[in-house]
């Protein structure tokens, strides 16, 4: 295992990480408020304190806070303005024939139409007094803490009634995976439901609490010129390279610059990123960076902290072998020093499919000897490489197969004269014909690709024109395919 020295980041010394624009406002003033519908120990009662207490949403004069009342759309902005405290004095029409300058709401919503957060509909209407659904809740929230979204699309949402949305399911899928709602059932969040105000209160503080811990990388702080990709090592081929959600990404969805990471729980994430970076001549060259990135909490707030790292973690390599009846598995490098004489060899799973396993610590070109209980041996070419955009090992893998006889007594054709087309195709094969038969034997020599052609099988007569062979070497271990070329008369 290559383990190299680390280096601690934080996010406020050693990189210049743009922090959220939106920190927790500060209780300057708590006002202690208590709404007879609102007992202490529901759900979201927390939320519903934490905003009245903020002076960010308000109850009604008999002492009530109706929790399962709706919100209207001019309610909504009010409370977004207050949140972003944003200025509602300052600000210019909106433009919205619904919206007077008499309105209660006319400034929060002039305030949050500038900034985009809201839009109106279609026919130049605000609806101020429409109660807002739990989707545009949704779609209002990102915009206003200006989260990055994920592209529902390609995602596998567990909500089916946002699939068929022409807007707000990027939202809603984001605020799922960022663990802000799990629907109003597993499988459904209502989108076109009105959002109750106990709903909304839970809504907006976790989205603002999210957004307050959320670290946002910017390529400035890197000298990098863009992003290119980023792996959190959530889906994998290997199942047990996968860990845990501890942190989500969430690229820029307008430049490749930019780039937030959302602490969801506590624990450690491993974190691989690629980038581009740019010389003085104005050549391109791929860049990386590897984090452990630790996620702590502080009274009821998520921290991040990155923790930078060259490590290159112990790695399985898949072999064509069942494990029931394998006898053992010796391991040796190419010139045939043997490393160990009985590897440990497990179960494991590659893309879906089961294979038989050994781990490697180091790099280099190694030969797994697989010994079955029935006394045949195979044996395979390993090569394990150090890459440096990720904690594993690139493996590449190669079982023997050096020698390949082809029987081509029931193939339709004269393979009585051959021709190796290719100039080299001598030093890639050595090509024999067992006598005067039709088959032949191909031992693999070097890479390469050779084809044979059988002059006698002209083009345009069904049967086989020739063969495609090719060699695949790691170190010692020879590995030849061979493919028939035949006539096709739809080609």
């Amino acid at each position: 295992m290559l383990l190299k020295r680390s280096k601690w980041l934080t996010f406020v010394v050693a990189f210049a990480i743009c922090l959220s624009l939106f920190t927790l406002q500060a209780k300057a003033k708590i006002v202690s408020k208590e709404f007879t519908d609102v007992p202490k120990d529901k759900p979201y009662a927390s939320a519903v304190y934490d905003l009245a207490e903020r002076n960010i949403i308000g109850g009604y004069k008999d002492g009530t806070f109706k929790p399962e009342a709706t919100i209207t759309r001019g309610q909504a902005a009010a409370i977004i303005a207050k949140l972003l405290n944003l200025d509602t004095k300052n600000v210019k029409d909106p433009g919205f024939k619904d919206v007077s300058s008499k309105l209660w709401s006319y400034g929060a919503i002039a305030a949050v139409s500038e900034k985009e957060i809201f839009r109106g509909y279609a026919d130049g209407r605000f609806g101020p007094n429409d109660p807002i659904t739990r989707g545009q809740m949704a779609s209002i929230l990102i915009k206003a803490f200006e989260f990055h979204y994920y592209n529902a699309d390609y995602q596998d949402s567990p909500f089916k009634d946002i699939e068929r949305l022409e807007s707000h399911k990027d939202a809603v899928y984001t605020l799922y995976k960022l663990g802000i709602t799990s629907g109003t059932t597993p499988t459904t969040f209502s989108p076109n439901n009105p959002i109750t105000r106990a709903q909304a209160a839970v809504l907006i503080t976790k989205t603002e609490r999210a957004r307050s811990a959320t670290v946002t990388l910017n390529v400035k702080d890197y000298g990098w010129s863009k992003f290119r990709e980023y792996e959190d090592y959530h889906d994998r081929y290997r199942p047990e390279q996968n860990e845990e959600e501890i942190i989500q990404v969430i690229p820029s969805n307008t430049n490749a610059r930019l780039l937030q990471i959302v602490p969801v729980k506590v624990g450690t994430q491993k974190l691989s990123i690629a980038g581009l970076k740019v010389d003085a001549t104005g050549s391109e060259s791929r860049v990386y960076k590897k984090y452990y990135v630790h996620v702590t909490k502080d009274s009821s707030q998520l921290k991040i902290n990155f923790e930078e790292t060259e490590d290159v973690l112990p790695t399985n390599v898949g072999l064509n072998a069942k494990k029931e009846s394998i006898e053992k598995i010796s391991l040796s490098t190419m010139n045939g020093t043997i490393l160990n004489d009985n590897m440990e060899f497990k179960n494991c799973k590659y893309m879906g499919s089961d294979e038989t396993c050994i781990t490697l610590t180091e790099p280099g070109e190694y030969i797994a000897t697989v010994k079955y209980v029935n006394g045949t041996q195979v044996r395979y070419g390993i090569q394990a490489t150090v890459n440096s955009s990720s904690f594993y090992f690139g493996t590449r893998l190669l079982e023997e197969n050096q020698t390949v006889t082809v029987d081509l007594s029931e193939d339709k054709g004269d393979f009585s004269e051959y021709e190796i087309k290719n100039t080299n195709g001598s030093d890639v094969i050595k090509f024999t014909r067992e006598g005067n038969s039709d088959i032949f034997h191909i031992e693999g020599v070097s890479e390469g690709n050779v084809y044979i052609d059988f002059p006698k099988n002209d083009e345009g007569k069904e049967g086989l024109l020739g063969l495609n062979i090719n060699v695949q070497k790691i170190g010692s271990i020879i590995h030849v395919v061979v493919n028939r070329d035949y006539y096709d008369p739809y080609h």
